[in-house]
């Protein structure tokens, strides 16, 4: 994911090697063409790559993208689950060095919410084959015993965190890790436990890369898991809450636990 500036510095010097600009589809900036590559840069600052081989291209942007990189190590984390009432709390935590930022670029890592379900999946088993990382996918069952006792969800993912970034920072060292502001004390008590590493705590953090991939990391790994109880229940477990209102109705009340975060208003759907 490029910024502004980068944007017009990596077509200046795609122009410069012989790149020829098109006209962009919607929503992009720009649509260049080299040999048998082609680069399509949205206004996000996603990047995609086409044609039959796009490797100079790939090369191109991950030399803009990296020369502004100066740390050697980053981790971005993020959750998913965390609005839905069925299924699983899913925290993902990715560890990039350089050669892992090369991959999820050359990759076209962004944002989860932006891919597909079956490209979710993928991207995700590439992700962990090059990068390394965290993830604690937390169930219902065992989901609803600890909101008994934090009542209160922010606090939860709070120790999440830092129980997954903690076991980062031990094994790996890196020098900065970049959060989603979910809330108000995160960077206070990030900054209070790990004084001797750099955060950046900002809302819609998913536009970082590393970030992007904790998010097809977490949301990999919570299809997988409403998969298995989609089996378990006999019925398929889609994504969002009024798609899943007729669990409320199938399940058995002694077993709604195993399936609904309990702490949601959701009576009234029954």
């Amino acid at each position: 994911m490029l910024d502004r500036e980068n944007i017009e510095l990596l077509v200046k010097k795609l122009k410069e090697k012989g790149a020829k600009e098109e006209k962009p589809p919607p929503h992009a900036l720009y649509r260049l063409r080299k040999d048998k590559g082609i680069l399509t840069i949205y206004k996000t600052g996603n990047v995609v790559f086409g044609g039959k081989d796009p490797s100079f291209l790939k090369e191109e942007v991950a030399k803009v993208y990296l020369q502004n990189v100066t740390v050697t190590t980053k981790v971005g984390c993020d959750e998913a689950g965390k609005g839905e009432f069925v299924g699983p709390l899913v925290v993902a935590c990715v560890c990039a060095d350089k050669n892992c930022l090369r991959k999820l670029l050359d990759l076209g890592v962004k944002d989860s919410k932006a891919l597909s379900r079956e490209k979710i999946l993928k991207m995700a088993e590439e992700i962990k084959k090059y990068c390394r990382g965290r993830v604690k996918v937390i169930m219902p069952f065992q989901y609803n015993k600890l909101y008994e006792k934090y009542k209160n969800l922010n606090r939860l993912l709070e120790d999440i965190y830092v129980e997954l970034i903690g076991s980062l920072l031990a094994k790996y060292s890196p020098q900065e890790v970049i959060v989603d502001k979910f809330s108000s004390r995160i960077e206070p008590l990030l900054k209070e436990k790990f004084k001797n590493t750099s955060f950046k705590v900002v809302p819609k953090a998913e536009k970082d890369l590393v970030v992007a991939a904790a998010s097809i990391v977490a949301k990999a790994e919570r299809l997988k898991a409403m998969e298995k109880l989609s089996k378990e229940l006999g019925i398929e477990l889609p994504e969002g809450n009024i798609q899943n209102e007729k669990v409320l109705k199938i399940v058995p009340e002694k077993l709604i636990d195993k399936f609904v975060k309990l702490h949601f208003k959701i009576k009234e759907s029954k």
